[in-house]
């Protein structure tokens, strides 16, 4: 796993809070839709997998809230990239706080 992405999208022009949160789901299922690991979090997901694969990922996250309503999406993205390496996996960041939850 060369990267790691932190994707939030943020629809600009939902009339409600559920609308809001509509497009968002739909987002995230399109995330689950690829082998990337997606972890769910309140403010963003967090995503891990090879360079291209993550790439396509944030790009179909615009298209798919466009796809969802949206006339206007602004997206955020944290990328951690390693050509040739291996990035810090989303367990061993955060797993120690959510072992609980396994």
């Amino acid at each position: 796993m060369e990267c790691s992405v932190a994707i939030q999208v943020l629809p600009m022009d939902s009339a409600t809070d559920e609308d809001t949160i509509r497009v968002v789901d739909a987002v995230i299922a399109k995330i689950q839709e690829y082998d990337v690991n997606p972890y769910v979090g309140p403010f963003e997901t967090a995503i891990e997998g090879d360079y291209d694969t993550c790439m396509e990922v944030l790009r179909q996250c615009q298209l798919t809230a466009v796809e969802a309503g949206c006339g206007q999406v602004m997206t955020y993205a944290k990328i951690n990239y390693k050509p040739g390496g291996a990035v810090l996996s989303t367990e061993k960041k955060v797993g120690k706080y959510h072992e609980q939850e396994q």
